[in-house]
């Protein structure tokens, strides 16, 4: 099962290949942080379980802080491109591909704003009662 921590390492991953000089913040960004910079983080819009697999709804939501907070718009304007490209249709991580579902981009109080959605499907962590799990189904042959 992919684990957030590795859906947020392969998106900082790409983040640090493409913008190898601006810093990905990891703490929560209140004041005192250095610019230019990023901040991402995930969210879990729906999760629903099955018996055999489980599907996860995200939202990776990238923050940009651009170097000037007063000359700031060519810079996001160049940001928001590059990240439009480079999470345009989907990202790898831990050997699988997710494709992202849509994206929307805007700047608030100065800074960037880039979101993506994005929907995938894992091995369900649904364990029959009495603690063993069932087998999947295997084709069967009639003859006869």
């Amino acid at each position: 099962m992919l684990s957030r921590a590795q859906i947020n390492k392969a998106i900082n991953d790409k983040l640090k290949a493409e913008f190898p000089d601006i810093l990905i913040q990891s703490q929560d960004v209140k004041e005192g942080f250095s610019r230019p910079s990023f901040f991402v983080s995930l969210e879990t819009n729906r999760t629903e379980s099955f018996q055999f697999n489980t599907l996860r709804e995200m939202t990776c939501r990238i923050l940009y802080f651009p170097k000037d907070r007063y000359v700031f718009k060519e810079e996001a304007y160049d940001v928001m491109d590059r990240l439009e490209k480079l999470f345009g249709l989907n990202f790898p991580v831990a050997g699988r591909v997710i494709t992202i579902d849509g994206a929307t981009s805007d700047i608030i109080d100065k800074v960037l704003h880039y979101d993506f959605d994005f929907t995938h499907y894992d091995d369900s962590t649904y364990e029959e009662p009495g603690g063993g799990s069932q087998d999947l189904m295997r084709e069967v042959n009639i003859r006869g």
